[in-house]
């Protein structure tokens, strides 16, 4: 017997003697060994290690009703949930779905007098009470709830409500709407267990159950759990011994703050906030492509290491670009609304997937910060919680006002806008200053043209009398095919395509092309940079006002691309023009006030500067500049790179070509032609006319048109200084382009998004229209507060919030506990949990603010209690009053998380990278995803699996066996399984292999021949106690089993440290290393490895 069979049959045998000793066994094994005889109960217990405690429930709640008979029914528990479960859905807030106009969601409505005189609840009267005669009607027609609608109430809790009525019908608001009060210690009397305030809540709780609570547990397994707690790694040899051999009564509060204060906490915190934002490193869907987000999970490390303020942590990641002065820090705080899934698959409606961006930003919201089910109201009215759907989409508001696509582009790498600039402070410096000089050759410019009178007059008096138009590349008459192919009149080599689908039709000036709308004209011609002038204009005649239609663009694709070029589209008859990185966070774009008139033809050009502003963008219509409006105006980044290098003429991939269209005399300039000059080509003779004319005849602003065009084709001062412009705005984007982007949020700058309650919920069917807004259950909107993102974290924040305290303290608890307070940190509304201790949440929650929302603070209040100190092991009494540990008796017992369990292993092995920070690790396992990636050489397979690359469609499959949160959607508490995968991934996964024979051989090095002292330090590192002798014998002889083995099969040796890519040592025997890294693997496996105790 050998690899995974001999480690399977060592952890059965240790369970044999934990099983022996009374103690919970949980193992991760496989099904198979020579020990099966002896192992029938402990194997009923591994497939189902609850079934125990079930069957304690079982007895308890039948034992609870029992008992309830004579005590006081308690609204809060017992009837709340009865009346949200079975009478909610008909009566409860949703409006459209409410019957007979009956309200049991709030006291006015459960006490009101009905129409016909009737009361619904009479405090003391049953009899008198409508509620109660309906429940216990013998009329299927006044039966409530209906037969028919699968609610129905049992004769218990028939009477549970009758017993509640009859006592007074005492009616509380939900606990988690209530503001948080000051409220006291309970009183205890004489008791030394308390060590803190956390104390007095659960002793006082125990002693109301009759139950005594466990003592301390062994000091071995407390620096261990709270080493797993407050870092996610288990403490070394060292750390154990000196923490044993320290008895001083401040020994356990020092070895809290040193974990507190270790970088290793801020990357164990960061996992759960992960799993809360739904971070991955790719975008989801089916193309589920990588993205650059892990700079923000570096600031949530820092963030908790640093100890920010809860307050802080939560305003900064919603709306920390709105801050005063914000810094780039604050504002990449903010990538956590965008880290939901996007999409990117023809076919796709933009719109659409944009909604559904804003409609996750809003369900994370609530769940993550305010522990709420926001998604329910965005269909309809909240069945359960007192939110409308108006209430819905008036938060929905709050995340609706970003310049955002709904999809992101497919053939460039494009980061979807808004976006961060990621830059350092030695680049700002660089931009800053090469920013200073483009300001600085510009007003240079503005001294040229205004020094060049003396010279215009001169050439004034001098003019040509013919009208020159430099600078044309690209002049198309569309006359006819040749060989398949347009004339080009200013450049025969640079010749235009088009399929010949595009017929030859009369057009303006001779003739023109009838476009199809499918098939474009390629002219060849016009990849200008951003910082490049230039000039396009063509004869047009439009015979439809669509939504979108494209003239023209020197672009690959719309949303496949993001539209990354320039294009000239008609949108609902407006001519619109644009300069794109990525639409629409990162471009400029002008549109025409008014329509331009349907089958008619129309001379229509653009003109563009260079300054990459929209104030340098114009439109023309039929030679006269076109009032316009400013649509974008953020062009940061580059024009081009995205493929499609020339211009085409009436179609582009996956958009609105222009069909039936007709165009003629297509013309452009590598310069920015000046009004006369557009006004020149639009009808042959305006900028000639006015050459002819003298110059005393010559108005103001004639002379106008006269001057700039001089200074465009005769100044060569003029030139030369526009030509430094244009260096200085090169090495600008020079810079920016070198930078890397980070998705961020940043309000729309120009024509703000409204927003509107979508009926049902879908994209294309808005509603009324409303502004941002909270819900009046909760809170008001602070006075003075912006109503803005700002505001609403300012409303979040604020002491009087009932729920965000309450919401924070349970998830720090529950990272402690591995359950909440209120065990469903999704949920605080009526269909959730009620807190096991409602004073102690609310103390801690009361606390927690009162002290400036520290964390760490926090943490170490509950670490240094002594409900927190107890021993885990069960007693049969706990095990019938609670099974769940509800009153929280002992410490609680759970596997750690996947995290954990990974980092473990790699930590007992040595191996283990203390790197902080940086891209996504991945580690061997991504090589058998869903979706497989390469996996990393050297350091990036032993990293903290917080940083491990997170592929949302195929992630780690390591991770997936054991439990960790696929991150799709906001997640509050992962779910826990047992299965048999999850053995085979500890025994056999490479990771864990390779971490075990690693082990071995730095027990073997450090032990040489002293096979007992390696079976001991193993265990310890493993385990964080000292074996038994009983177990050092087991122990002792599966290494010596598995050493007689190695020994005779040298290949199978070489098999096993084969495995993984860490270097084996070559001065020690293999057969020696091989078993001791069995040993390990066995040890790795065992329940007190993998679970906290």
């Amino acid at each position: 017997m050998s690899g995974g069979g001999a480690a399977c049959h060592l952890v059965r045998s240790l369970a044999i003697l934990r099983n022996c000793k009374k103690t919970q066994f949980l193992c991760f094994n496989c099904q198979f060994s020579r020990f099966q005889s002896d192992l029938r109960v402990v194997r009923c217990r591994a497939v189902n290690p609850f079934f125990g405690r079930r069957l304690g429930l079982v007895v308890g709640l039948v034992c609870g009703v029992a008992s309830a008979l004579g005590q006081a029914v308690d609204f809060e528990s017992q009837i709340r949930p009865l009346l949200s479960d079975r009478c909610f859905a008909c009566h409860g807030p949703d409006k459209k779905a409410r019957k007979a106009d009956l309200h049991l969601y709030y006291r006015g409505g459960a006490f009101a007098k009905l129409d016909d005189g009737l009361v619904v609840i009479t405090p003391g009267k049953p009899q008198a009470s409508e509620l109660y005669r309906r429940i216990t009607a013998n009329d299927p027609d006044d039966l409530m709830p209906p037969p028919d609608s699968k609610f129905k109430l049992s004769s218990e809790e028939k009477e549970l409500l009758r017993r509640w009525i009859e006592q007074g019908a005492e009616w509380k608001e939900h606990w988690a709407f209530v503001p948080l009060a000051g409220i006291g210690l309970p009183e205890l009397g004489q008791a030394a267990w308390p060590r803190n305030d956390i104390d007095h809540f659960t002793l006082a709780k125990l002693r109301k159950a009759g139950v005594e609570p466990s003592p301390l547990a062994k000091r071995e397994k407390l620096i261990r759990r709270l080493s797993f707690d407050l870092t996610g790694l288990p403490p070394t040899l060292a750390e154990i011994d000196s923490f044993l051999s320290d008895t001083s009564p401040d020994a356990y509060g020092r070895v809290v703050d040193r974990l507190l204060g270790s970088p290793r906490f801020g990357e164990h915190l960061a996992v759960h906030w992960l799993d809360l934002a739904r971070y991955s490193d790719t975008y989801g869907y089916q193309v589920d492509r990588n993205r650059f987000v892990w700079p923000w999970r570096d600031w949530v490390i820092r963030a908790f290491n640093n100890n920010l303020p809860y307050d802080d942590f939560l305003t900064w990641q919603l709306a920390g670009d709105l801050l005063p002065n914000a810094t780039d820090d604050q504002r990449l705080a903010t990538t956590f609304n965008r880290l939901h899934p996007q999409k990117v698959e023809g076919g796709s409606t933009p719109e659409e997937f944009r909604v559904e961006y804003v409609a996750d930003r809003n369900h994370t919201f609530g769940t993550a910060m305010l522990g709420l089910t926001l998604e329910c109201a965005r269909c309809h009215e909240h069945k359960y919680d007192p939110f409308s759907q108006e209430e819905y989409y008036q938060l929905f508001a709050f995340f609706n006002t970003i310049d955002e696509a709904g999809l992101y582009s497919y053939f460039t790498s494009s980061v979807p806008t808004p976006t961060l600039l990621m830059t350092d402070a030695e680049a700002k410096q660089k931009i800053v200053a090469e920013e200073k000089r483009v300001a600085t050759e510009e007003a240079e410019l503005a001294k040229v043209s205004a020094a060049a009178a003396e010279v215009f007059e001169k050439w004034l008096a001098e003019r040509p009398a013919k009208a020159k138009l430099p600078g044309q590349v690209g002049h198309f008459r569309f006359d006819e095919y040749i060989d398949g192919k347009l004339a080009n009149l200013a450049n025969e080599s640079k010749k235009a395509s088009s399929s010949q689908k595009n017929k030859i039709v009369p057009g303006k000036n001779g003739n023109g092309l009838q476009l199809t709308g499918d098939d474009g004209v390629n002219l060849g011609v016009g990849n200008f940079k951003r910082t490049q002038p230039f000039s396009a204009m063509l004869w047009m005649n439009t015979p439809h006002h669509k939504e979108r239609t494209v003239v023209f663009s020197r672009s690959r694709a719309w949303t496949d691309a993001g539209s990354r070029g320039y294009q000239l589209l008609l949108h609902d008859g407006h001519l619109a023009a644009s300069l794109i990185h990525f639409w629409p966070g990162n471009a400029i774009s002008v549109r025409t006030k008014a329509k331009l008139p349907k089958n008619e033809w129309h001379h229509v050009a653009i003109t563009y500067d260079g300054s990459t502003r929209a104030a340098g963008l114009k439109i023309f219509i039929d030679g006269q500049a076109a009032k316009i409006e400013i649509v974008k105006n953020h062009l940061y980044k580059n024009i081009t790179g995205g493929g499609g290098d020339t211009i085409v003429i009436g179609q582009r991939f996956r958009d609105v070509g222009f069909a039936d269209g007709l165009v003629d005399d297509f013309r452009v300039f590598d310069r920015e032609l000046t009004d006369g000059e557009v006004a020149q080509i639009h009808d042959g003779e305006s900028l000639a006319a006015l050459l002819a004319q003298p110059a005393a005849a010559l108005g103001q602003a004639e002379r106008a048109t006269l001057r700039d065009y001089f200074l465009a084709t005769a100044s060569e001062p003029y030139a030369a200084q526009l030509a430094q412009v244009r260096a200085a705005r090169e090495r600008v984007t020079k810079l920016l382009d070198g930078r890397g982007e980070i998705m961020a949020m940043e309000e729309m700058r120009v024509n703000p998004r409204q927003t509107f309650v979508l009926k049902r919920g879908v994209y294309d069917a808005p509603g009324e229209r409303v502004g941002p807004g909270t819900p009046r259950a909760l809170s008001p909107f602070p006075k003075g507060a912006p109503n803005n993102r700002l505001g609403l974290a300012q409303w979040l924040v604020a002491p009087d919030n009932p729920l965000t305290a309450r919401v924070a303290v349970n998830h720090f608890w529950q990272l402690c506990f591995g359950q909440g307070l209120v065990r469903t940190p999704e949920d605080f509304g009526t269909q959730g949990k009620r807190p096991t201790h409602p004073g102690l949440l609310d103390w801690l929650s009361k606390d927690f603010i009162d002290n400036g929302w520290n964390v760490k603070r926090l943490l170490k209040k509950i670490v240094m209690s002594s409900t927190y100190q107890q021993a885990s092991e069960t007693r049969p009494a706990l095990e019938t009053i609670d099974p769940e540990n509800l009153l929280l008796a002992r410490a609680p017992r759970y596997r750690i998380s996947a995290e954990m369990i990974r980092d473990n292993a790699l930590a007992a092995s040595g191996l283990l990278s203390r790197r902080i920070g940086g891209s996504g690790a991945k580690p061997y396992d991504l090589a058998e995803s869903f979706k497989p990636i390469d996996h990393d050489k050297g350091e990036g397979l032993y990293r903290r699996s917080v940083y491990t690359f997170w592929k949302r469609t195929g992630p780690a499959p390591v991770m997936m066996a054991l439990d960790a949160s696929k991150r799709d959607v906001c997640r509050a508490k992962r779910e826990t399984t047992a299965t048999p995968l999850q053995a085979l991934v500890l025994l056999n996964g490479p990771q864990f292999v390779e971490s075990a024979r690693t082990l071995g051989e730095q027990m073997v090095r450090e032990h040489d021949n002293n096979v007992g002292a390696m079976v001991r330090d193993t265990f310890r590192t493993l385990t964080s106690r000292e074996p038994s002798g009983r177990e050092m014998v087991l122990l002792r002889r599966l290494h010596d089993e598995q050493l007689a083995i190695f020994e005779k099969d040298v290949k199978a040796a070489d098999a096993f440290l084969s495995v993984g890519e860490s270097r084996l040592a070559n001065d020690l025997a293999k057969p020696r290393i091989a078993a001791a890294g069995v040993l390990a693997k066995a040890l790795m496996n065992f329940d007190e490895s993998v679970v906290k105790r």
